[in-house]
C-alpha cells in the first residue's frame, strides 16, 4: 500500500503552482445554481475532498450553491437522488445498480473510492492471512454482506458453506471476535479497525474482499439522469470542484483532517477525534489511489463496472445487470 501514499505527495507540487490563479481573475455576479449531495453516512474524513470543497468554496467558485447532508438513519441514497432531481448521492456500486434495474432513473458518474473498504477483521493471534484460512470456521456478516460473502468464496474456489457464515447486528460485534466466538466479522476497513483498537488496544488483521473477487466501485457518485441532461456544466463543475477538495486533502492529511473535526463532525461523536480521522484519512487515501495514477482521480473503468454488474446479477445480489450506457453516465469526468 505504500506505493499510493506515495503518489499522494505528487499533489503538493501541483498545488503550489495553482491555487492561487483564481485569486487573480474577477468573478462575475451571477446566481448560483442550486445542488444537494446527499452523503452515505455522518460527516468525517471519508467524505474530507466534499468538505474541503466547501469549506474552500470551490463549490461557489464554479457558480454552485451546493448543499451537504449527511445519512440519516432509515435514509436510502439512491431512494432519494430518484425522487429529487437536482440531489447528488454517493453509494456503493450495488446500491446504485441494484436501484437502477427496479427502474430509478440515476446514473453514475465518478467514484471517490476505487475499491471497496468492505473486509473481515481477525485477531492477529488466529494467524488468518487468506479467505482460505477461514474454512470451517464462523464468520459474522451484516445483512448488506451475506450475499457479498457467497461470491467472494465461489470465487475464490471455496464450496458452498466452506466458511459458517452467520447474520450479526453491529452491536457489541467487537466483544464477539475478542471472545473467540467468531473467526472474524464484517468491518470497514477505512473505520472500523481504528475504532476497534481504540477499544481494545489491539491492532486487527483485516483481509480485503476486494482482493478476492469483489471488485466494486465505493463512495460512487451518481446523479438523476433529468440534472445529468439538464444542467451537464453543473455536474461537471460540481465534480471539478469535489476532486480538487480531495487533491488537498491528499496533500496534507493532518491539514485535511483538521478542518473536517474542527467545523464538521458531529461534537462528542466517535469523529471528533483528531488522531482518529488522520489515521482514517491515510488509508482512505490508499483506496482513492488504489491501482490508478493521480490523475485517475475518480475514474470509473466501464469494463470493470460491467464486469461487476454482471457479476453481483449472477449471485443474485442485484436482480439483472443494467446496459453500460444505462448505467454509466459518460462525458462528466475523466474515464467515466
Amino acid at each position: 500500500m505504500y506505493l499510493p501514499r506515495r503518489q499522494v505527495l505528487q499533489y503538493a507540487g501541483w498545488l503550489s503552482l495553482g491555487l492561487g490563479v483564481s485569486a487573480l481573475k474577477p468573478r462575475l455576479a451571477r446566481a448560483a445554481t442550486p445542488l444537494t449531495m446527499q452523503l452515505d453516512w455522518k460527516f468525517n474524513v471519508q467524505f474530507a475532498g466534499l468538505l474541503l470543497a466547501d469549506f474552500q468554496k470551490f463549490y461557489a467558485d464554479k457558480g454552485l450553491a451546493v448543499t451537504l447532508k449527511p445519512w440519516e438513519s432509515g435514509l436510502v441514497v439512491p431512494e432519494v437522488v430518484a425522487a429529487n432531481p437536482t440531489t447528488l448521492g454517493c453509494a456503493e456500486q450495488n446500491l446504485i445498480l441494484s436501484a437502477q434495474a427496479e427502474g430509478a432513473p440515476i446514473q453514475a458518474v465518478a467514484t471517490m473510492f476505487q475499491a471497496s473498504p468492505l473486509g473481515l477483521m481477525t485477531l492477529p493471534e488466529s494467524n488468518i492471512t487468506t479467505l482460505k484460512d477461514l474454512v470451517g470456521q464462523k464468520v459474522g456478516m451484516h445483512v448488506d454482506g451475506l450475499q457479498v460473502m457467497a461470491l467472494v468464496q465461489a470465487v475464490s474456489g471455496l464450496g458452498d458453506g466452506a466458511i459458517e457464515v452467520l447474520e450479526i447486528p453491529y452491536e457489541a460485534k467487537f466483544d464477539r471476535l475478542l471472545s473467540g466466538e467468531l473467526a472474524a466479522i464484517q468491518c470497514y476497513a477505512v473505520d472500523e479497525p481504528i475504532g476497534f483498537k481504540a477499544q481494545s488496544g489491539i491492532e486487527p488483521k483485516i483481509l480485503r474482499l476486494s482482493d478476492y473477487g469483489y471488485e466494486a466501485y465505493a463512495q460512487v457518485i451518481f446523479a438523476h439522469r433529468d440534472l445529468l441532461d439538464s444542467q451537464p456544466e453543473a455536474v461537471k463543475g460540481f465534480l471539478a470542484a469535489s476532486f480538487r477538495g480531495w487533491e488537498i486533502a491528499l496533500a496534507d492529511i493532518p491539514a485535511a483532517a483538521d478542518t473536517v473535526v474542527q467545523h464538521y463532525v458531529e461534537p462528542d461523536s466517535k469523529y471528533d477525534n483528531f488522531d482518529y480521522q488522520v489515521r482514517s484519512l491515510e488509508l482512505v487515501a490508499d483506496y482513492m489511489l488504489l491501482g490508478v495514477p493521480p490523475a485517475a482521480l475518480g475514474a470509473i473503468d466501464g469494463s470493470r463496472w460491467q464486469r461487476m454488474a454482471q457479476r453481483f446479477a449472477e449471485f443474485g445480489i442485484i436482480e439483472a445487470a443494467p446496459k453500460l450506457e444505462d448505467s454509466l453516465g459518460s462525458g462528466f469526468w475523466p474515464g467515466a
